[in-house]
């Protein structure tokens, strides 16, 4: 493989989160066509040592502040000494540093993946990702709705904009057991277990699923629910459910290496979120045939089917978000219906080895590789 085409994906940094998780996924069902290598721009992380175990080498460029001038022409000096083919990149700041210093360099294809439908916080970071669209061969989004707010709402040229939704590493999860989850908690086998992954972040909303838990808890329910996931908004999310005296039910577990293990013991996935992309933990939980409620926000929607393999609900309405847990955890039958129609739906449409192939379609058609070479691979 010493003459295979180099993909190098540039990243923030490597926590155990959705693009994160997405990118060592895609790694791992990588072809023998390219090279691969990941360089972060900020900090390293977890999946980091993942990754490598690939075989995938992981550097670490390290931002020097918020804004970091100096970072550009130590990007551009790697990227002359690696001689990478292709950039692909993921999240603000490698999406911005990356795509720069790629193109200045000569890098012969550029692509970025939008990740969510919130890319920016600010005009000027939008007017970056609009900006920059122009000098990717593609950017790429990661669902359907992600696709059309680029379109609609951040004015991208269609020319440039391309969709591949996210997958998950199915194998990943065959054979996951929660056996021992509950005593290791110390939760009766007889209480609904509810679960919310992700970051602590107010994106995923988790103040409405506390509210929706104080709301049935008013109606006589009250089932346990696992916070996993780490983040900015710990400190006050305990405030908040110490405030409506939901702290024999709600239990911060931080960040976990066994989220297979967690879903499997769960009842109930709530995914309460504000804004989304295609989120790798509704994929997940599907995977492990689990009973979900989430909102009706960006890709969500392309995934449940109202009814069928889940419950949607309107985003910031706990009212809604009870009434749809008190289904679930009144009616045994429903949920498991929905999670068998869940488990069917992520088998036929989000392997990530359909995500793997697509991703590397677009690198070997901007590279123009020759049919032969292509069939060789």
């Amino acid at each position: 493989m010493a003459d295979a085409p180099l993909v190098v994906h540039m990243i923030d940094e490597l926590p155990p989160d959705g693009a994160e998780r997405l990118l060592a996924d895609l790694l791992r069902h990588r072809s023998s066509r390219f090279r691969f290598s990941v360089l972060c721009l900020v900090n390293e992380g977890s999946l980091a040592k993942d990754i490598r175990a690939l075989g995938v080498p992981v550097e670490v460029m390290g931002r020097r502040g918020t804004f970091d001038p100096g970072l550009l022409l130590r990007l551009m000096g790697w990227l002359r000494r690696v001689r990478p083919q292709v950039v692909h990149t993921h999240l603000f700041t490698a999406d911005s540093y990356g795509r720069v210093a790629a193109r200045l360099t000569g890098v012969p294809a550029v692509f970025s993946t939008v990740h969510n439908t919130v890319v920016c916080d600010g005009a000027v970071k939008k007017s970056v990702h609009w900006s920059l669209a122009w000098i990717s061969n593609r950017v790429v989004a990661c669902s359907e709705e992600v696709g059309r707010v680029m379109l609609a709402r951040d004015h991208l040229p269609a020319s440039r904009l391309t969709v591949i939704p996210n997958g998950i590493d199915l194998g990943r999860f065959a054979g996951a057991s929660g056996e021992g989850v509950r005593a290791e908690l110390g939760i009766p086998e007889s209480t609904p277990l509810i679960g919310v992954v992700g970051r602590l972040h107010e994106q995923k909303a988790h103040p409405d699923l506390f509210a929706a838990l104080a709301i049935l808890r008013g109606q006589g329910l009250t089932p346990t629910c696992l916070v996993i996931g780490s983040g900015p908004a710990r400190a006050e999310l305990e405030a908040q459910v110490a405030a409506a005296n939901l702290g024999d039910q709600v239990r911060f577990l931080g960040q976990r290496s066994d989220v297979p293990r967690l879903l499997a013991a769960l009842d109930i996935l709530a995914m309460p979120s504000h804004w989304e992309g295609l989120p790798i933990a509704l994929l997940e939980a599907m995977a492990m045939s689990k009973a979900i409620v989430a909102t009706t926000v960006s890709g969500i929607p392309d995934v449940i089917q109202d009814g069928d393999s889940g419950l949607l609900v309107p985003p910031k309405a706990p009212p809604a978000l009870a009434a749809a847990l008190a289904r679930l955890i009144q009616d045994p039958e429903l949920r498991a219906r929905l999670s068998r129609r869940a488990l069917e739906t992520v088998v036929e449409r989000y392997d990530v080895r359909r995500t793997a192939r697509d991703y590397e379609k677009l690198y070997v058609e901007a590279l123009g590789l020759d049919g032969a070479r292509e069939r060789a691979a």
